[in-house]
């Protein structure tokens, strides 16, 4: 890990200065490393920085709360916030990979779930993902022009924060009734009866619409509608299946009743969106 880690050159650290052909949502600022860390950060940032940690051991402060911090794993510094971290000096050092965004793209950052400021740290569990991607970033850094790399960069770096989530979440025991909407969602057409799925997983009609509120913002049978109608709609334009070999496929028993539904909800009828959209398709 550590030759695979120390090889890893990145000429090229500040890319703020790159005019971005095809903007991303989260432009990169700068990347840099800090190998055999031996000292403690005390200091607010005017920026959106993101921590990894790969060997060693320490603390992270924040708002009176102490996070441990054992690598791998992230950390997270955001604007206008006092924080404390380091490794547990003398004792041990760290070595530490950051990326650093101007502060403006904070709101960015919570409102697409890349970050959640009440977990300013977080572990990672699958390393060799992270280092994969931060191995295709040492790559693109080799560039003899970078600025043309720039937009693949400012997206590697969101794939690596991704990766690192992804990565340090393990998955919990799916609950019996979200593995049913995961059945509908992967196929629409299926019967759906709400008394048949509420009596085999031993619910009460009325405590499995409120256990489903709770997991799914939508309403059963129009969760199911819009799953149907959305499926209508690719097979219209994938397809040159008659409508009502569609209508049935998609779960619905009579043509009429689904042409009705489609057009109240697409607004055009399923003839007219065939044709409407089906040239745009490949064949």
């Amino acid at each position: 890990m550590d030759s695979y880690f120390i090889n890893m050159d990145f000429p090229v650290k500040h890319w703020g200065a790159f005019p971005r052909q095809f903007p991303a949502s989260f432009p990169v600022s700068t990347i840099s490393f800090a190998f055999q860390k031996d000292h403690w950060v005390r200091h607010s940032f005017n920026s959106c920085n993101f921590s990894i940690i790969f060997r060693g051991r320490g603390e992270f402060h924040r708002l009176g709360k102490v996070w441990p911090i054992t690598a791998p794993c992230v950390l997270t510094q955001w604007p206008g916030e006092y924080v404390e971290y380091g490794p547990f000096v003398p004792e041990e050092t760290w070595d530490e990979f950051y990326l650093i965004y101007e502060k403006s793209l904070f709101s960015e950052f919570k409102k697409t779930r890349l970050v959640d400021p009440e977990r300013p740290v977080w572990p990672i569990h699958h390393l060799a993902a992270v280092m994969d991607q931060i191995g295709e970033l040492n790559a693109l850094s080799q560039s003899r022009h970078p600025h043309s790399k720039v937009d693949h960069f400012d997206r590697g770096c969101e794939r690596l924060i991704l990766e690192t989530l992804v990565a340090s979440r393990e998955s919990p025991p799916i609950d019996p009734l979200q593995r049913v909407i995961r059945e509908f969602a992967e196929n629409p057409g299926a019967a759906f009866n709400i008394q048949e799925i509420a009596s085999r997983l031993g619910l009460s009609e009325s405590s499995f619409r409120r256990r489903w509120m709770e997991l799914h913002p939508t309403p059963p049978h129009r969760y199911i509608l819009e799953l149907r109608l959305q499926q209508a709609c690719r097979l219209l334009v994938e397809t040159d299946q008659p409508v009502y070999e569609i209508a049935h496929q998609c779960g619905f028993e009579d043509e009429l009743y689904f042409s009705r539904r489609f057009r109240l909800q697409i607004k055009l009828s399923p003839r007219d969106y065939r044709r409407s959209y089906k040239t745009a398709y490949p064949s």
